[in-house]
């Protein structure tokens, strides 16, 4: 949003009769847009990444997750304040401002990861809609990939005299970094929903319904980007050990995974209820 309204008054600006008009583009009806990303749109999401680190990529052990979610916070939260900014963009704020934003226009594939990650447990059978939603998606990562690659080539290498004319060569380094990082990351998973073919991608094939009071599942991301079906887990599982793993439930872990599977509903599934001795049962 914060990008259409800056394009908007570019256009504006240019189209105005008086050229020696120097109103900012990054000034919409009175209201600045570059503090509204420092302020309000950046500290929500960089919130976000730290609680979903905790939360989802330390318990579940997702290196590549955790990794994206640090390069995106030292990357990014320089920007938010006005003298961060100022050495983050070698002097330019604007144009540091700008960068943020538009890398951040790349977590758009997110969306489309959730809804895929909603058909995938809900659909019932195959739907032409599953193969649509899989195309967006790739074609997401392989956009993410190709505007990573424009904003090294294009708008940082050139800057790099600034920065060391600045004494920033550590900021520098973290923006090539960061940049390629989330690069190649994307390419690797866009790789990765593309290693089945493309049967995996517009075939949909039902995972079985989640075991209840399971301490180890759970939604993993590159379990999902992969497609990767519970069958598929069973016959890994078999093929290289041979037998069942032993898993160990605490209390705390029983009482985790039934609230989970109260609120997802799959804990009224019929065959997925265990049997638990009764407190009476335990007293005798």
């Amino acid at each position: 949003g914060i990008l259409v309204l800056y394009y908007t008054n570019q256009n504006e600006n240019n189209n105005i009769d008086n050229p020696s008009s120097s109103s900012s583009p990054w000034i919409y009806q009175g209201i600045n847009l570059l503090q509204i990303w420092q302020r309000v749109g950046l500290p929500i999401s960089l919130a976000y990444f730290v609680t979903d680190s905790y939360f989802y990529c330390l318990p579940r052990k997702d290196v590549l997750i955790f990794v994206h979610h640090c390069i995106m916070c030292f990357c990014h939260y320089p920007v938010s304040d006005p003298a961060g900014a100022i050495l983050a963009g070698a002097g330019d704020i604007e144009w540091v401002t700008w960068i943020s934003i538009v890398g951040y226009t790349s977590e758009v594939s997110t969306a489309m990861m959730n809804y895929r990650w909603y058909l995938i447990n809900t659909l019932e059978e195959n739907w032409i809609g599953f193969g649509i939603v899989n195309l967006v998606v790739v074609a997401s990562w392989g956009g993410r990939v190709i505007l990573f690659t424009y904003l090294l080539v294009v708008e940082i290498f050139p800057r790099r005299i600034d920065y060391v004319e600045q004494g920033q060569v550590f900021t520098y380094g973290m923006m090539v970094f960061g940049h390629a990082g989330i690069g190649l990351l994307s390419l690797h998973w866009c790789l990765v929903m593309c290693r089945g073919g493309l049967k995996s991608l517009f075939v949909f094939k039902k995972k079985k319904a989640p075991k209840v009071l399971n301490p180890e599942q759970g939604f993993s991301f590159a379990d999902e980007v992969a497609g990767k079906s519970d069958d598929d887990d069973d016959d890994a599982d078999t093929a290289t050990n041979g037998k069942k793993r032993r898993l160990s439930i605490t209390p705390l872990k029983v009482i985790e995974e039934e609230a989970e599977a109260y609120k997802d509903g799959t804990i009224f599934s019929e065959g997925q209820m265990q049997k638990r001795p009764s407190p009476s049962k335990k007293k005798q």
